[in-house]
């Protein structure tokens, strides 16, 4: 079973990537993820493993074969941006014959998406200002609270970016899974058992759920305030821990890449830029000309479940 994320980046398929793998191997599934297929991809030990060295130096066909040779007897999780195939600027035939067999080796294919598209556009938005594209720690978060106005074009461009990329996944990909960034947050052990067939994983292995994790995580290690820590009980400690060492002892496997903590929330966004209102005021005018996007959705903070506005 292989699992192909899809992406326009900035709707969470970096850490879906990242948890599913871990799950997996929770579960004793051999598992490799190998983050993006279209920037470097080598055979290691018979598995197709990162590698950032080769850039966009492999044709698409390169890439195919090496996914196709790569042992069955480890689950692969990769991740195929939209971004990095408009880089790229393949032939568009090679472009449909690298799709067509994506769909055909990748047994499960996962549509990341966002239920706040308003936010996604924001946080492309503070990215492009900052220069932190995931937040690790506290130094990454403290250049993104410093960031107090966004370029409202380069705004409008993130949620037409968007459009765009629903409109590539349903031409090229089939049988899809639709996943959003929200409930990955919210409802993080249900999310992973309709994709990997496991139910409670995190819950089981590390005693708390996976959403109470990554909450806890996000006020822990993301936060400026250091001494926070004591907030957290003996069991929640020992969670967050188990969950840490199982991150970074997967990373020195070379199994994932490091696993992002929550970025900002809207009432931070909202807080923090202050030309946040007058984006606000351009992504309704936009959002009217696509009656699939939902307008309720952009002053709801799903994090803290409330309307900020």
């Amino acid at each position: 079973m292989n699992y192909l994320i899809l992406t326009p980046d900035g709707v969470g398929s970096t850490i879906l990537q990242r948890l599913v793998t871990m799950a997996l191997y929770l579960e004793k599934v051999p598992v490799m993820n190998t983050h993006e297929l279209t920037n470097g991809l080598i055979l290691k030990n018979g598995i197709a493993t990162k590698d950032f060295t080769l850039k966009y130096t492999q044709s698409l066909e390169q890439i195919s074969n090496i996914i196709k040779t790569s042992t069955k007897e480890t689950t692969l999780v990769s991740r195929l941006a939209k971004y990095h195939i408009d880089i790229r600027k393949d032939k568009l035939e090679d472009q449909k014959n690298f799709f067509s067999f994506l769909n055909q080796h990748y047994d499960k294919k996962i549509m990341c998406v966002r239920e706040n598209l308003f936010e996604y556009a924001m946080s492309w938005s503070i990215r492009n200002e900052s220069g932190v594209l995931n937040v690790y720690n506290r130094e990454d978060r403290k250049k993104v609270l410093q960031v107090s106005h966004v370029d409202e074009d380069y705004f409008l461009q993130k949620c037409k970016d968007y459009v765009a990329y629903y409109s590539w996944v349903e031409t090229y990909f089939t049988n899809l899974q639709t996943v959003s960034y929200e409930s990955i947050l919210n409802n993080g052990d249900l999310i992973l058992e309709k994709l990997i067939g496991y139910k409670n994983t995190f819950t089981n292995k590390f005693g708390l759920s996976l959403s109470f994790i990554l909450k806890k995580e996000y006020n822990l290690f993301g936060s400026l305030v250091k001494n926070n820590a004591n907030e957290l009980s003996k069991q929640e400690k020992k969670a967050l821990i188990k969950y840490k060492l199982l991150n970074q002892d997967l990373m020195k496997r070379n199994i994932i890449l490091n696993t992002p903590i929550k970025n900002t929330t809207l009432k931070d966004k909202m807080r923090q830029i202050k030309n946040f209102n007058q984006c606000l005021d351009k992504f309704y005018s936009f959002a009217k000309n696509y009656n699939w996007i939902d307008q309720s959705t952009a002053t709801y903070d799903f994090w803290n479940k409330e309307h900020i506005c």
